[in-house]
Formats: C-alpha cells, sequence, structure tokens
C-alpha cells in the first residue's frame, strides 16, 4: 500500500478519481438504459479498495451473492491508491473505503471521516525473505521493503521487530517501494532482504524459492480491512450504510459458515491454485472478526500506534475515529 499527501491528491488525484468516475459512469448510460423497465433500480455505489487481495474478500463474497443486491445496491470496487481514499471520502468523490486503518488515521488528523465497519482483527500478511533467513532476528541490518512509512505494512513489521526484541528504527533498513507486486519485484531481484505481503502471495513466493519467515496475524494485533465514511454520509445517508453494512456482513459470516464455496470464491478471484487455497484460506479465517467491528486490543494498539505516527500529545478517541451505532443495529435486528 501506498500513501500521498493531500498536496499532491488536491493537484492530481482527485482529478484522476473524478475522470475515472466519469468514465464509469458513461460506459453504464447504455446499460442502464436496457435495464431502465426493470422493476427495481440499484443504487450505484463506489467502495475504494488498494488492490485485489485478500483482505476485501467480504466485499467480493457479498458482489457475488448478491448481498447487496438485495439491499438494493449496485456495489462498484474501484482501486484507488490508500493514501487517497479518506481524503476522497471527505471531498465525496467516493461513498466507501475499505482501509479502515488508515481511515481512522485520518481522522485522527482531523478529517471528516469515520470507520463504521471492520472485518479483520489481525493483518493478513506474511513476512517474506530470501533464502536463508529463517527468523525475524535475521533481518537485523538488513533492507525490508515497505509501501511507504507510516503506512499498514511498515507498522506491522515495526511492531513484530519489536516483539523480536529489535530497535525499528536502528536495527533494519526500511525502503519504499509501492505496493505489493513493486516490492516482491525487489525482493526478486535481490534489492532488499525481505518485505510484508498478503498472504495470498505465498504459492508465488513459494514457488520463486522465497522464504516465509513468518505469519503477522500470528505476532501482531492490529485491524485489517473495514469500511470507513466520511461524516457527511452518516448525517444524511445512514440508511445507506445500514445496507451496506448489512449485506457485507453476511459476506463476512459467509467467509467463515462456507468454507467450500469461499474456497471457489478465492481461488477465482485471487487466481490461487487449489493446492494453496485451503492454506490461506486457514491463515486467514483466524483474523476473522465476524461481529463487524474491531477488537478492543487490536483497536487500541491501532490507537496508540497513529498517536505516535502522527505525534500527537493526547491520546485518541474511539469515539472521534469510528462509529459503530450501525453495525451493531444492523446485527442486533
Amino acid at each position: 500500500m501506498t500513501g500521498k499527501d493531500n498536496a499532491e491528491f488536491e493537484t492530481g488525484g482527485m482529478a484522476m478519481l473524478r475522470a475515472s468516475f466519469r468514465l464509469v459512469a458513461a460506459s453504464l448510460f447504455c446499460f442502464g438504459m436496457q435495464c431502465f423497465c426493470s422493476p427495481a433500480h440499484a443504487e450505484d455505489v463506489n467502495a475504494a479498495i488498494s488492490s485485489i487481495g485478500l483482505y476485501e474478500m467480504p466485499l467480493e463474497i457479498a458482489k457475488q451473492k448478491g448481498f447487496y443486491k438485495e439491499e438494493g445496491l449496485n456495489v462498484r470496487a474501484i482501486v484507488v491508491t490508500t493514501g487517497l481514499q479518506a481524503t476522497a471520502l471527505a471531498a465525496g468523490e467516493l461513498d466507501y473505503s475499505t482501509v479502515g486503518g488508515a481511515v481512522i488515521r485520518a481522522a485522527a488528523k482531523g478529517l471528516r471521516v469515520k470507520t463504521v465497519m471492520g472485518w479483520w482483527d489481525r493483518p493478513l500478511h506474511i513476512l517474506v525473505g530470501k533464502p536463508g533467513l529463517k527468523d525475524i532476528k535475521d533481518l537485523k541490518n538488513k533492507r525490508v521493503a515497505i509501501s511507504s512509512i507510516g503506512s499498514t505494512p511498515h507498522v506491522m513489521v515495526k511492531e513484530a521487530l519489536k516483539t523480536a526484541g529489535l530497535d525499528p528504527d536502528h536495527d533494519i533498513i526500511f525502503l519504499t517501494m509501492g505496493g505489493s507486486s513493486a516490492r516482491l519485484a525487489a525482493l526478486q531481484a535481490g534489492t532488499v532482504d525481505a518485505t510484508p505481503l498478503d498472504v495470498a502471495f505465498l504459492e508465488k513466493t513459494e514457488k520463486l524459492g522465497l522464504r516465509m519467515i513468518l505469519s503477522f496475524g500470528d505476532v501482531v494485533d492490529l485491524p485489517l480491512g473495514g469500511l470507513g465514511v466520511s461524516t457527511e454520509k452518516i448525517k444524511n445517508n445512514p440508511e445507506q450504510i445500514k445496507r451496506m453494512i448489512r449485506a457485507t456482513l453476511k459476506g463476512l459470516r459467509f467467509f467463515k459458515t462456507n468454507k467450500e464455496e469461499t474456497l471457489d470464491i478465492m481461488k477465482r478471484y485471487l487466481s490461487i491454485s487449489g493446492q494453496y487455497v485451503g492454506t490461506v484460506y486457514d491463515l486467514a479465517v483466524r483474523s476473522l472478526n465476524e461481529n463487524g467491528d474491531i477488537g478492543k486490543k487490536s483497536l487500541a494498539n491501532e490507537l496508540r500506534l497513529d498517536k505516535e505516527i502522527l505525534g500527537l500529545k493526547q491520546d485518541i478517541s474511539e469515539k472521534d475515529v469510528t462509529d459503530w451505532s450501525f453495525v451493531r443495529a444492523v446485527a442486533n435486528n
């Protein structure tokens, strides 16, 4: 995952998003005319993902199983850089973000956004390294590729290093390399010694002869994924948020209770072979939060780390960055 500052977004990112949405709208016009006579018209909703990966499986399952359609929603997944999503939410260019942690961090900085749903209480990432690296302690004085400083991959590695007794600020050389594919290419080329990757890359990394050093879900409690919205949407369109959460919660729970069909969806969506998909699923299901919020320990760690990253003096209040009223209302019904 990569981040860019707000100035860059204002000069280039926002224009790109607007152009992207106009193209989507134009391409859908003819299709919309064909189904205009249908008795039910789905409401178009734009949901940003950072890349195609395991973390957004609840969203993808809800789409493929028709849960959004049942709620009268046509959810369109759009790839948007992690660092741009919260700003786009606040500007009304997106309806939903799927990077809950980044939205929490943006809200802590004062942006008018909040996280309203959680999916995973632990990272769905593995630490992959060159052959010969057997333990995270072997990374001392080595080069580790991350997406950007302060990003979720960066924070995960730092926390895991602390757990292993290493000082992440002095014992490791961090290099910013962009998304998972770019980081894997850097590892293949020998530019870096290790990098965190989505667990869906397990098959590819093993076939390349690389080594999985650890699963971050076993050593780090940090949330991953979820739904973030603008405070404007919370105020003006709460019913849509409830419908979106209701359908996504069905997708989240389907992941856990319908393993065989979920494996089939994962194989197609993530291009994972039958040999590996079960292992990837088993690593992921351990991190699942079927309540649709964020576990207390994971959220406490997120708020603590965000305070450190942002250099804030006061603790971050949960109510200032999250709103669980929607998911609890849905769950109670």
